[in-house]
């Protein structure tokens, strides 16, 4: 849907920085922008392979939710870290957004965590409520008819809406936090890095060219093994988006509801400020990172049957996009936070809700690697410590199950 970006700027050759931040997402982009901002006098280098925005930052559903989604995975204090975290990452995009007037289709709706079955809706609804209680959330439950009015369906039998969480364009927010990066950081694009060598300094070999830099930060999330990191601890997983063409006026008019709302749960779904509606449903684990046409062609029909369902008064409207992002998983929900080697530190990891957690980590894994304190380190550093993985063929074999078990459990969602 964005204007195509002017031509890549491609590494090539030996060059030499101060530091280098491999991964553009929204992790790599505040981890460049901090380190800017404490040492302006140094050279900054971000890679990423693709293009900004073209990863699981800018390829997600653009949902910047900002209070603990993990209520059955984490404790209390686990959350309350958690909590702070969402907050500050919140705000730091927020900050962003505004300063410099990024167009991405800010919206601060709120969001809204759906239960189609009545029979599951109490507990699961109760123990959000509790989880919010317990850390301090504002937050406000919505029966049939209230839902119904905010999102033009009466499919949904209650929620639970927190008021904070923002809804957003994802590509457009990525590119217009690259496009304002401060002047001492240099962005190359579509340009693989193919292997880190600790030392000192640190080597970065790319397809065309390489870079010795005293640090080096890894923001890659799931793509990290790729570089030889991490290998036993994390494993992708790939979740699957459609995205209608814009509604008509008599589409609208049928509709009903809010101009644009956000719904997260087992289905996410949100009307955006575009007049689109996007539906995201299928989880699957790939060591390959890709889905094959085949498979796409048969999401597609299974988002539309998912989208008559809830608004059989859409059933012309077609879909105009259909895609896959990968993110990162780990076995116990903890993230990746600090040293890997020497000279090369890393912070991934957020369990498919990573904008505002992958923001706030970006920026204090900046501060962590050039010796600066920060009032949220010890709550980021609470919550890493993957556990490790099984090998493969058992990890595959788990994670399939527990997926299954997932879409068993959650069938009436769908």
């Amino acid at each position: 849907m964005l204007p195509e970006p002017a031509p890549a700027n491609r590494l090539k050759g030996k060059l030499v920085a101060d530091w280098v931040v491999v991964g553009a997402g929204v992790t790599g982009l505040a981890a460049a922008r901090r380190l800017a901002e404490l040492e302006p006098h140094s050279h900054i280098i971000l890679l990423d392979e693709y293009r900004v925005g073209y990863g699981a930052s800018g390829r997600n559903s653009g949902l910047i939710i900002d209070t603990p989604h993990l209520t059955e995975e984490l404790d209390v204090s686990s959350n309350r870290c958690m909590s702070r975290l969402l907050i500050a990452g919140l705000a730091e995009l927020e900050g962003h957004v505004t300063k410099h007037s990024i167009e991405c289709e800010w919206s601060p709706r709120g969001h809204l965590s759906a239960i189609v079955d009545g029979k599951r809706a109490k507990k699961e609804l109760q123990n959000t409520c509790r989880m919010l209680d317990a850390v301090g959330e504002e937050y406000q439950c919505l029966d049939r008819d209230a839902l119904a009015d905010v999102v033009g369906t009466r499919h949904y039998h209650s929620a639970v809406y927190t008021p904070r969480s923002v809804l957003v364009n994802p590509a457009a927010l990525c590119r217009g936090l690259a496009d304002t990066l401060p002047d001492n950081v240099d962005v190359y694009e579509e340009s693989p890095v193919r292997r880190v060598e600790p030392g000192s300094p640190v080597r970065i070999d790319c397809v065309e060219g390489s870079i010795v830099a005293a640090k080096v930060l890894l923001t890659t999330n799931a793509f990290i093994p790729k570089l030889g990191f991490l290998r036993r601890e994390v494993f992708p997983l790939i979740e699957c988006v459609s995205l209608s063409r814009e509604l008509t006026e008599e589409e609208q008019a049928a509709m009903s509801g809010a101009p644009d709302w956000g719904v997260a749960a087992y289905v996410t779904m949100r009307r955006t400020l575009s007049n689109r509606i996007l539906i995201r449903h299928g989880t699957y684990y790939s060591g390959e990172f890709r889905l094959s046409q085949d498979m796409r062609r048969r999401l597609e029909v299974s988002h539309r049957k998912g989208l008559s369902k809830r608004y059989p008064m859409l059933d012309k409207l077609d879909f105009e996009y259909v895609w896959a992002g990968v993110f990162c998983m780990t076995r116990n929900w903890a993230s990746y936070f600090g040293r890997l080697e020497r000279g090369i530190f890393a912070a991934l990891g957020y369990a498919g809700v990573g904008l505002p957690r992958g923001t706030i980590s970006g920026k204090l894994l900046a501060e962590f690697a050039s010796g600066h304190g920060s009032d949220l380190m010890s709550d980021v550093q609470a919550i890493s410590g993957p556990k490790r993985l099984p090998p493969e063929p058992f990890l595959g074999l788990g994670v399939a199950a527990r997926l299954s078990w997932h879409r068993w459990r959650s069938r009436a969602e769908w």
